[in-house]
């Protein structure tokens, strides 16, 4: 294989999830030329990493004419093997399309997309039935590392793999002393939104109270982490709690996981940052809600996860159709204290 296409995960969390992989196919594949095919905004992730050759970024809604660019690129670029970790049918239709003799992605909903994937007997063990129509998946890292071995590359491990550059980290301490936080502060992180959907928020006055007691009672400076669209949610629960409001600027995802790599404790929902947290091995209270965490449930060394086992859940839903949000309201502000201050030995 001297040429190959490796189409990566669209959500933050399924990138990092990916990122041992990533690892996996540079090892096995040293002197081939590897691109990847990824979203513009998770391009920032790969600063300071050496997997592949060529960056392809592909971005959502371009269309047909989109997609005809995407395919004309890749028949000039004669791939000699696709690697399609999503599976969504239009990640494979275009190394389909460009005719790349080689494509591996999990088949399902596409079988004459993929060339190579799953046997129907290995893939069954992927999910199984459970109370009715609901299927019990696996942890993301195996899923992609499973898919892999059907190519019999070696064995990889399933722990994220980031880095950090000195020049992002000298930013982000420049940053936050700006700020007026000393550079040997112990930081509390709040990722307070989700991207998924609002059943996936935890109360603001929740988390103002959480950053109220670890600074009063343990000294930890409490920075509230946001995306482009929490901006005013974050700096609210800041003004509430004492905390400070990273939101002039929204950090980007390079920037993001240098501040994340310096965190003492990170309280967040089952949001993308959680993934920058178990990559740099950082305490971790997860809280869960409508999600399944066996899609997650890899890495827990320094993660204390906190759900509620409901009639109703997971039901996977970017919005609460009983409307109550039981599976985070019943998520106390006593718990989540409690979690963090046995990940720091303050317990």
């Amino acid at each position: 294989m001297r040429r190959i296409w490796l189409r990566a995960p669209n959500w933050l969390g399924d990138f990092v999830m990916a990122t041992a992989s990533f690892a996996r196919i540079r090892a096995a594949f040293p002197a081939a030329h590897l691109t990847v095919g990824l979203r513009p905004f998770l391009r920032p992730l790969l600063s300071g990493t050496d997997w592949f050759d060529a960056v392809v970024e592909t971005p959502k809604g371009g269309g047909l004419g989109g997609l005809w660019r995407e395919l004309r690129a890749m028949r000039r670029a004669r791939y000699d093997l696709a690697i399609v970790l999503p599976n969504s049918p239009v990640t494979g239709l275009v190394p389909f399309l460009a005719r790349v003799p080689l494509r591996l992605g999990y088949r399902q909903g596409r079988p004459l997309l993929m060339n190579l994937g799953l046997s129907a007997q290995v893939r069954r063990r992927w999910y199984h039935r459970r109370r009715g129509p609901r299927r019990f998946p696996v942890p993301m890292p195996v899923y992609y590392h499973d898919l892999l071995d059907v190519l019999g590359l070696p064995p990889g491990g399933h722990h994220p793999e980031l880095a950090v550059p000195p020049a992002d980290a000298a930013w982000v301490d420049d940053h936050l002393q700006a700020l007026g936080v000393r550079r040997d502060a112990r930081l509390l992180q709040l990722v307070v939104g989700a991207n998924f959907g609002a059943s996936k928020l935890w109360m603001p006055e929740r988390f103002a109270a959480v950053a109220r007691h670890f600074r009063q009672r343990h000294g930890l400076q409490a920075l509230v982490l946001v995306g482009p669209a929490e901006v005013a949610l974050g700096e609210r629960i800041a003004e509430q709690g004492g905390a400070i409001a990273l939101t002039r600027p929204v950090l980007p995802l390079d920037k993001l996981k240098a501040l994340v790599q310096r965190a003492a404790l990170v309280v967040t929902g089952d949001t993308g940052p959680r993934h920058l947290a178990v990559a740099f091995d950082r305490p971790t209270v997860c809280l869960i809600g409508p999600n399944d965490p066996n899609y997650t449930n890899y890495c827990m060394e320094h993660t204390v996860l906190l759900r509620r086992d409901l009639p109703c859940s997971p039901c996977q839903r970017k919005v609460c159709p009983l409307g109550h949000h039981r599976c985070m309201r019943e998520i106390t502000v006593e718990e989540v204290i409690a979690a963090g201050e046995k990940l720091l030995g303050l317990g």
